[in-house]
């Protein structure tokens, strides 16, 4: 890296560098696994104080592009899972399309009541019964997202005795009661772990994550499927395709 933080520009030396950094990565001068230079080298390279070189790796660390190891240096591992909008896939089928190697731990399987934003998003009664799956979804045996379904029991029965670890629920359902989901609608905001979600993913407490949720539809466009995830958001980003009229 050569020096090119401008004094006369407006934008803080932190984010000069974070941004010199990032071109890098993407650029491919820097790739995976090369280690980064110390906090001094960085302040000596750009003339910049050592407090500024280590603010700018924090910020990187805290958005899962470098990792810091105790005695070892700062290394790049800017390698994330990129998870589309475009195609509506299982979380099973997306990763192995990519060559990944997905797992999944179920964490409850139970039954509750429809509550009224359950009956709103599947559009059924108040208190229908509905069957609840948590689990704890892993990439190449790294924990990537925690996720909840919600689908009606009447439509599946026994569906709650069926599922298993490292299966498929799609294909389950698909294979046992003929539901085959098509199309989803989702939505995503930014949120941050609590404790107990940090500890399953196995980040920080108050880490960033992307929180979506969705309703999957079947081919009759009739809603089954009421899903929460949270994801890990140092590792996965997110892909969509936009097109003018």
């Amino acid at each position: 890296m050569s020096r090119v933080l401008n004094d006369e520009e407006t934008v803080p030396f932190y984010k000069q560098l974070k941004n010199k950094i990032m071109e890098d990565i993407e650029g491919g001068k820097l790739k995976h696994g090369d280690k980064l230079p110390s906090e001094r080298e960085l302040a000596e390279q750009y003339r910049i104080s050592r407090m500024t070189a280590r603010h700018t790796l924090s910020i990187l660390e805290r958005e899962g592009v470098v990792e810091r190891r105790v005695g070892a240096g700062t290394f790049i591992t800017n390698n994330k899972i990129t998870m589309d909008f475009v195609t509506f896939n299982s979380f099973t089928k997306n990763m192995l399309n990519k060559g990944l190697i997905p797992s999944t731990q179920i964490l409850s399987v139970g039954k509750n009541e429809a509550n009224a934003k359950l009956a709103q998003k599947l559009q059924i009664p108040l208190g229908e019964m509905m069957i609840v799956i948590k689990r704890l979804r892993f990439v190449n045996e790294t924990p990537i997202a925690i996720e909840e379904s919600f689908i009606p029991e009447n439509l599946c029965p026994g569906l709650d005795r069926m599922i298993e670890e490292n299966q498929s629920l799609y294909e389950l359902l698909e294979k046992e009661f003929g539901i085959v989901l098509v199309k989803a609608k989702e939505y995503m905001q930014v949120t941050f772990s609590d404790e107990s979600e940090s500890k399953l993913l196995k980040i920080r407490s108050e880490s960033p994550c992307i929180f979506q949720e969705s309703v999957a539809f079947d081919r009759n466009n009739i809603e089954i499927e009421f899903s929460t995830s949270l994801t890990r958001s140092d590792i996965v980003k997110f892909y969509s395709e936009l097109k003018l009229k």
